[in-house]
């Protein structure tokens, strides 16, 4: 028992107990004067915008308040208050909650996605995930339980994943080195059809990389191997995954290791063929080059002679265009001097023309004037070789030619 003054701050809260044992709270700011009483101050507990209270109450009631809030402990009502952080959501993550309904005790299930904060009410909880996660020993290899969690990403992923003592068709054993990329498409086929879907897909390409191995020799699946990045590949790989809402996008294939000695031998027979080839390729370089010489050659003497042959066919068209050019003259000049001569004779068949006219009108004046022509004419010609006499009676159509 206490006896006294007492001082309550502001925001504080107190629980004062009288000698019978009864209680009451008194809220600061004050002073209180105790006589026989027990007095106690309660804790106070706060909650933020990202934080909620859990009440836990003596009647068993279970409470959750969510934040900014105050809330005093109080023994008398409480058995506890307890301060949790909401869950914070992204935009490619979700959480599986689980609520029972108070009245028929009929429990449901529902997904919240982000980007949220996630406060749950006293009657949900989360799903718990257990599922293969990497080794932390080597990044190759799954173990199981090793990935806890309650947030579901639901963005695009990728493992690494080696497949180890796989055996062709020779019984060599081999390790297979592949890249899954998957996508999580449906929730809630995941949640109804498997616990841990990452175990069923490396289980489900196991089997298939085991199937397509077994079709071939070492050597034939060093050849096949690169088939490994095709998805038609993985039969069972693919049909699981839609069964349990996943979809693979993408398989990659990075490679096999085989046995030391096994590899031992396969790296000699590489060597060889290895040199083998680089011989075929030398061989090969000097057949394309004695074939290049004697293309170019080829092609050089194809120029020259089609040179040579512009350069005859130039000389033939120069010395066709002087000829040419020289007949061109020698037709102008033929023609200039027919031309002069047409000129000259023409003045020359004039004059003889005009001379012929006048003696003709001469001739004629002298026949008006009753001058015989013929005897006129042997008049002017001094000595006649011969004379032609033509004469003819008068209405008759008769004639005598007289010749001396």
């Amino acid at each position: 028992m206490t006896v006294g003054w007492v001082t309550l701050d502001v925001g504080e809260q107190a629980l004062v107990y009288n000698h019978e044992g009864v209680a009451r709270v008194e809220k600061g700011p004050q002073r209180i004067f105790l006589w026989r009483e027990r007095y106690e101050v309660l804790k106070r507990n706060a909650a933020n915008q990202n934080a909620y209270l859990i009440v836990k109450y003596k009647d068993g009631r279970v409470e959750h308040k969510k934040g900014p809030c105050v809330m005093f402990t109080n023994p008398l009502e409480h058995y506890g208050i307890q301060i949790k952080d909401m869950i914070s959501l992204d935009a490619n993550e979700a959480l599986v909650i689980y609520r029972e309904d108070e009245s028929t005790k009929a429990v449901t299930r529902y997904v919240q996605f982000g980007p949220t904060l996630v406060m749950p009410q006293a009657n949900e909880w989360f799903h718990s995930f257990s599922w293969h996660g990497t080794d932390p020993s080597n990044k190759t290899q799954l173990i199981p339980n090793a990935n806890l969690f309650q947030k579901l990403q639901i963005s695009p992923g990728q493992f690494y994943y080696n497949v180890d003592e796989v055996r062709t068709k020779d019984d060599a054993p081999i390790r297979i080195k592949l890249m899954v990329f998957y996508e999580l498409k449906e929730i809630e086929t995941m949640l109804n059809s498997t616990k841990d879907p990452i175990a069923d897909i490396i289980n489900c390409v196991c089997a298939d990389v085991v199937a397509f191995a077994a079709k071939y020799s070492y050597i034939e699946f060093m050849e096949k191997s690169s088939e490994l990045n095709d998805l038609a590949n993985y039969p069972q790989l693919m049909e699981r995954s839609k069964k349990i809402g996943y979809e693979i996008s993408k398989m990659v294939y990075r490679g096999y290791h085989a046995h030391p000695e096994l590899q031992r031998i396969h790296d000699a027979s590489i060597q060889t063929r290895t040199k083998l080839k680089l011989a075929y390729e030398k061989e090969e370089q000097q057949q394309d080059m004695t074939d290049l010489k004697l293309k170019n050659d080829r092609d050089r003497l194809k120029l020259e002679q089609t040179m040579e042959i512009e350069s005859l066919t130039h000389n033939q068209n120069m010395e066709k265009a002087a000829v040419q050019h020289k007949l061109a003259l020698n037709v102008q000049e033929e023609e200039k001097k027919r031309d002069r001569w047409t000129e000259e004779n023409m003045a020359s068949l004039e004059a003889t023309k005009e001379d012929q006219k006048q003696l003709l009108h001469h001739y004629s004046e002298l026949h008006k004037l009753g001058v015989d022509l013929n005897q006129y004419l042997q008049s002017e010609t001094q000595h006649p070789q011969k004379v032609v006499c033509i004469t003819a009676a008068e209405n008759t159509a008769n004639f005598h030619l007289h010749r001396s």
